[in-house]
């Protein structure tokens, strides 16, 4: 048994971050309907931007957050649009969305006027910046919000460099992570009280936490970026260092004492092993730019896969800085389901990312790509009582859209 089985979530979101906790969970067990308006989810379109299919029957950005769901499309400005979905959320356990409270007002589906009717339901919200404050109704998505306000997106390169180019999604899937963790604990506490409660995860919030170890550093007069030659740590614990072969490598030399003495016989410089400048935390980041001279040219002299086979016989943790072009066929990746071959009915396979949260007690969640707008629309109405003469009205007058076959 699933550990959601049983669980029935409405998914009124759009884009990343919220459709992202909806899949979580429904690969956890849980019934998700998505709910969409009549001209569908803007992420549907969003493949061609990366050269990728955004059609019927072959989207797979857009299946990534929304595998494993129903998928409804109804009018939510009309009354019976609204009275459909008040009518879904009667046997709900959850709701969840990212759109903006202003929005939700008008339909009538904030918290408050939600709760009044449902109070055991559970409402989980992603929002930008927050639920207080000025900028609390202010538009945001992650690379604006998580990336832009954190300093994840000038802080993170170097001094040398341009701000660091974000990539899409990057902050959203965190955050949907969030709010699927706090959707959960909801959940678990409804088992003992019956009382549901609205989770609130922000963008601005999951980046600042993200960055929270640096937070008390930059409060003591740390400021970022800085120059390659002065790392954020240490120059033996994450800074990135250039291969004969043009790869790029970092050490993590995080329990320093135990692998400083490995390292240096390693890379042939056991003279290094007791040199008081560098042979400490505090003295390697006192000396760091000593240290990074010796090292960058070192570490440039040899292959990576020298570099591997040393680090690799020391127990040395190391990693080489991978493209994202690497991971669809990476061993690692796929024998734990981390990537899975999905094929198409174009004939064409994709490696799709799976949620990352796995329980040795079930199979591997299956992965049902997403249906076309309204896909289940006539379906889902039927199982909550409404006629074929009630759908068809529906239809005639622009209420709901189902699937065309």
């Amino acid at each position: 048994m699933k550990p959601f089985e049983g669980v029935k979530i409405i998914d009124l979101s759009t884009v990343i971050a919220a459709s992202s906790a909806a899949r979580i969970l429904a690969d956890q067990g849980a019934e998700v309907i998505k709910v969409e308006p009549l001209n569908g989810d803007l992420h549907r379109v969003q493949g061609v931007i990366l050269g990728v299919r955004a059609e019927k029957g072959e989207n797979p950005i857009f299946d990534i957050e929304n595998a494993n769901k129903s998928f409804i499309s109804i009018d939510l400005k009309s009354q019976a649009g609204a009275d459909i979905l008040f009518r879904l959320l009667q046997d709900a356990d959850a709701l969840i969305t990212n759109y903006r409270e202003d929005a939700l007002a008008r339909l009538g589906l904030d918290y408050e006027s939600v709760s009044r009717r449902f109070p055991g339901l559970v409402y989980g919200h992603i929002n930008a910046y927050g639920e207080k404050g000025a900028e609390a109704r202010k538009p945001g998505y992650d690379i604006i919000a998580y990336f832009g306000r954190t300093g994840l997106g000038i802080d993170t390169g170097t001094a040398e460099n341009y701000p660091l180019v974000n990539l899409g999604g990057m902050g959203d899937h965190p955050t949907g992570i969030a709010l699927a963790q706090g959707v959960s604990a909801a959940l678990f506490r409804k088992l003992k009280t019956g009382q549901g409660d609205k989770v609130s995860v922000s963008l601005y919030h999951t980046g600042i936490w993200t960055t929270a170890t640096m937070q008390p550093a930059v409060q003591v007069g740390h400021r970022y970026p800085q120059p390659y030659a002065e790392p954020v740590l240490l120059p033996v614990m994450g800074h990135p260092y250039k291969t004969a072969d043009g790869e790029w490598v970092v050490l993590m030399l995080f329990d320093f004492d135990k692998y400083w003495k490995p390292l240096c016989e390693s890379i042939d410089r056991a003279d290094l092993v007791d040199d008081a400048r560098f042979n400490s935390r505090m003295a390697n980041k006192k000396n760091q730019r000593e240290m990074v001279e010796i090292l960058q040219p070192l570490i440039a002299s040899r292959p990576l896969s020298d570099w591997a086979e040393k680090w690799t016989a020391s127990d040395i943790p190391f990693e080489s800085l991978r493209h994202m072009a690497d991971v669809p066929g990476d061993e690692q990746a796929l024998v734990n389901d981390f990537m899975r071959p999905i094929t198409y009915p174009s004939g064409k396979t994709f490696y799709m990312p799976t949620p990352p949260i796995q329980f040795r007690g079930d199979d591997k969640p299956e992965y049902r790509p997403a249906g076309d707008v309204g896909a289940d629309t006539v379906e889902v109405l039927k199982r909550y009582g409404y006629s074929e003469d009630d759908i068809a009205a529906f239809l005639d007058s622009k209420v709901i859209r189902a699937e065309e076959n």
